[in-house]
């Protein structure tokens, strides 16, 4: 149950100092589609994720503790379909942070604020 509240309350926050120490989720990557839930093409080189929950354009700073790799990724698909995993990100997100050969990870995530997403 405290996992569960955890990961919810991450994604409930909208400030960057309020999330700044993270959670730490289940994640695995895709490569295939042709468009997003949101009605973008879908790029699998691109720094993007889906989320079940979170809204579109929610920015998040996803680190792989296993690399100390983190990269920053932009919400505009649903997903993932597969019980036990948070968050799907694109291929190249996950080539980023070093996710690719094991194709799940344990990832450190902390959800950006408007106002830091705005400046990226």
């Amino acid at each position: 149950m405290t996992a569960i509240f955890s990961f919810v309350s991450l994604f409930s926050t909208y400030s960057y100092a309020a999330s700044h120490e993270g959670t730490f989720i289940k994640a695995s990557f895709y490569s295939s589609g042709s468009r997003t839930a949101s009605g973008e093409p879908f790029n699998q080189h691109g720094f993007t994720a889906a989320s079940r929950t979170l809204p579109f354009g929610t920015r998040l700073h996803v680190t792989n503790p296993a690399t100390g790799r983190s990269v920053i990724v932009r919400v505009n698909d649903r997903g993932p379909f597969v019980r036990g995993r948070d968050l799907d990100l694109s291929r190249g997100a996950a080539a980023a942070i070093g996710m690719i050969a094991q194709g799940t990870a344990t990832l450190k995530v902390i959800r950006l604020s408007e106002s830091a997403s705005a400046s990226l």
